[in-house]
């Protein structure tokens, strides 16, 4: 662990990318930047006349991988928030202005020769100067770590995080392995709470799991609660540690709130083999029952579809959730091997995501469980 905190590089490198964005040299008629963020690869939030924001995500050019254009450094990714609405001309237009700045921009970008990494594992006590995200509608999302000790291997953030790290020089080190602690995030939460709208807060999105190992010792995560706790704002907290049961009492004093579980299979053996760091099944299943006799408003995430029981896996579930999201396997190149090490070639297909989600779908519906993309927050916390 670095033995004192430190501040990330990758934020003045992202500043200088983004200037013309940040300052007044640059104006589009009709779009706002309302938020940006440097920790997994660099977004950037635009919001305009329409209801519905932008998001841009430049990440590491890969020419293997579809996007919406290239640059010499980065595959630019665009769409719009909370909808599957296909960009409109205007929108088109708008995304090629910022994709020719950025070609411009990213030739003052440093090219960093990486270090050799002392340590396989990295914990750093970081500063930050923000926290709370925005994303347009009145969403917000905090990460109160930058990380992931759990390290699935699926997790299609990994390379988005590498670049953001490679960017600043750190060193190449397992996704698993390395996570920066936000040490002061509770107390620059509290400044940016006084000026912030009511709204919906994630925590968190993939980058990190609010509930890894890190949060016993650390408890950034709690600290962000009890900062939130005396706003408007509603928490959205996902996991996949029965840990947050240590947070019960707390997460019962807030209003409103939303806390789920990902639960991508009903058979521990599954999880021994795609998730094999992450507590087991029936502990999560366990935990959202406790959660849900306690009156806390949960919902469950299976993304992706695991190899499972699908009837055994809703009754497990329906009973205790308002919600569900799911999904299918977006990176299986990066983890095939497990398949077919362990026979389950079948369940690395398309049918098989497809066949899955139509068969949950039904039997979650069936029980009256809303099954949601989970992107807009605000219906489910209707009453």
């Amino acid at each position: 662990m670095e033995r004192k905190p430190v501040t990330r590089g990758i934020e003045g490198i992202a500043r200088q990318l983004l200037a013309p964005f940040l300052g007044d040299q640059l104006a589009f008629p009709g779009w706002k930047l309302i938020g940006w963020d440097a920790e997994q690869g660099i977004c950037l939030t635009f919001e305009s006349e329409q209801e519905y924001p932008l998001l841009l995500e430049l990440e590491n050019r890969n020419d293997r991988l579809g996007c919406y254009a290239r640059t010499a450094r980065f595959n630019v990714c665009a769409r719009r928030q909370f909808t599957d609405t296909p960009l409109s001309e205007g929108d088109r237009r708008f995304v090629d202005g910022v994709v020719a700045v950025v070609r411009h921009q990213e030739t003052l970008l440093p090219d960093r020769v990486r270090p050799l990494s002392e340590r396989r594992t990295m914990v750093r006590e970081i500063l930050v100067d923000r926290l709370l995200m925005p994303e347009g509608m009145g969403h917000y999302y905090i990460n109160p770590y930058v990380g992931c000790m759990i390290g699935c291997s699926f997790c299609y953030v990994i390379d988005r995080a590498d670049f953001s790290r490679r960017l600043e020089g750190l060193p190449q080190v397992p996704w698993g392995h390395y996570v920066d602690v936000k040490i002061n995030a509770a107390d620059v939460l509290r400044h940016e709470v006084r000026s912030a709208q009511s709204g919906i807060v994630r925590m968190s999105p993939i980058l990190t799991d609010p509930y890894q190992s890190a949060e016993r010792h650390y408890r950034i995560t709690r600290q962000c609660l009890e900062v939130l706790l005396e706003t408007d704002l509603t928490p959205v907290v996902l996991t996949r540690a029965p840990r947050i049961l240590d947070d019960l009492e707390l997460l019962k004093r807030f209003r409103r709130i939303l806390v789920g579980f990902s639960i991508p299979t009903d058979a521990d053996e599954y999880r021994q083999i795609f998730e094999p760091h992450a507590d087991p099944i029936d502990e999560r299943l366990a935990a959202l029952r406790v959660l849900h006799a306690a009156g806390v408003r949960t919902f469950a995430v299976i993304q992706p579809v695991l190899p499972m029981d699908v009837d055994r896996l809703v009754e497990s579930v329906a009973p205790f959730v308002a919600a569900v999201r799911l999904d299918r396997m977006y990176v299986g190149e990066r983890v095939r091997h497990l398949y077919d090490e362990h026979g389950l070639g079948e369940c690395a297909t398309e049918a098989f995501a497809d066949e899955t989600i139509g068969r949950l779908t039904a039997g979650f519906r069936s029980r009256g469980v809303r099954v949601d993309s989970l992107d807009d927050w605000r219906p489910l916390l209707e009453p």
